[in-house]
């Protein structure tokens, strides 16, 4: 995400990153806002307090809630609740440390000081809200924060759908990043599932995209979730042996096979081999393969039988599993 920010908003200033959060300071617009991809949710940050451990402490959450400008706030509700819908806030909290106190307790203090500031505001619930409050209390220090986007942002819609072991949109964007997107890229997804990695490399410009995938049923709901494009091409094949012309690819980015959803930790070596064979056939030299699993050594042994060069890039933490990434380069 740091990369893309700088990159896509080169104004902006990192001022912390640590646990999956980035705070920066950006005087960019909402659209350029929501052209960061990689994020899962866009909050504005509203302040930060001491917090100490204990019960007695709580009411340090209430005063830091009235301390935030409340015509700052009333501003963007205004942007994010339509005329005539009542405002209806919800803290969500999350706690790291050893607090004497739950996040529930903490949420609670937060929310009953956000509505004495604001009149006419009412308290929602976890699943019906208009305006939600984050509360991150990590060890000795508290922060608050708006939340900007909603699930639709982070699903890319209201009607997207999502094969087994479908990929979240910002995790595949954060894929495709990481592939460096250019204009001129023969762009290839062999397990492309229900498009979601195809969809995100669709939002940069590329000579070609191709996706492929064994189920017909994955393939049907990766035309309902793509645009049509003149640039696209999808099919059904066995990625072990891919109906493309030799060296006629020059990025490759997929969410291979776990052995969970679909088909077997038996089956991955095989498929693994089968697989990374192909892809040093269909790259182009200088070409790139990111690859997320989490059956890493499974890939590691079988690219050690081509000629491709593995790097292992990052680890995730994805619905109880951390898988990693690893990226192929040609020799």
């Amino acid at each position: 995400m740091i990369s893309e920010l700088a990159a896509k908003l080169p104004t902006a200033r990192l001022r912390e990153a640590a646990r999956g959060r980035v705070v920066f300071a950006s005087e960019a617009s909402a659209v350029d806002l929501l052209q960061l991809r990689t994020i899962d949710n866009l909050y504005l940050y509203l302040g930060q307090v001491l917090a100490g451990p204990h019960r007695v402490d709580l009411p340090a959450f209430a005063t830091a809630a009235l301390l935030v400008d409340a015509a700052v706030v009333e501003r963007v509700a205004a942007f994010l609740v339509p005329v005539g819908v009542p405002v209806t806030i919800w803290v969500n909290a999350s706690r790291i440390g050893r607090q004497t106190y739950s996040r529930f307790e903490a949420a609670v203090v937060v929310g009953d000081a956000i509505l004495r500031r604001h009149e006419g505001w009412l308290l929602g619930t976890a699943d019906e809200h208009t305006l939600e409050f984050r509360l991150d209390v990590l060890h000795d220090k508290a922060s608050l924060s708006l939340r900007l986007t909603g699930a639709t942002f982070r699903f890319r819609g209201d009607d997207r759908r999502f094969s087994a072991a479908a990929l979240r949109p910002p995790v595949a964007h954060a894929l495709v990043w990481l592939s460096q997107p250019r204009p001129d890229d023969v762009f290839l997804d062999p397990f492309c599932g229900s498009g979601t990695i195809l969809g995100e490399r669709a939002v940069y410009p590329a000579q070609r995209l191709i996706g492929g995938d064994v189920s017909a049923e994955a393939l049907d709901a990766a035309r309902k979730n793509m645009s049509p494009l003149s640039t696209l091409t999808l099919s059904r094949w066995d990625a072990r042996d891919m109906p493309l012309d030799s060296r006629s690819v020059s990025a490759i980015v997929t969410n291979l096979p776990f052995g969970r959803q679909v088909l077997s930790r038996d089956e991955l070596p095989e498929l693994y081999l089968a697989f990374v064979r192909q892809a040093q056939r269909l790259l182009l030299d200088g070409g790139t393969a990111v690859l997320l699993t989490d059956q890493v050594e499974t890939l590691l042994r079988a690219v050690e039988r081509t000629r491709l060069r593995s790097v292992r890039e990052l680890t995730l933490s994805l619905k109880g599993t951390h898988p990693e990434v690893v990226r192929l380069v040609t020799s």
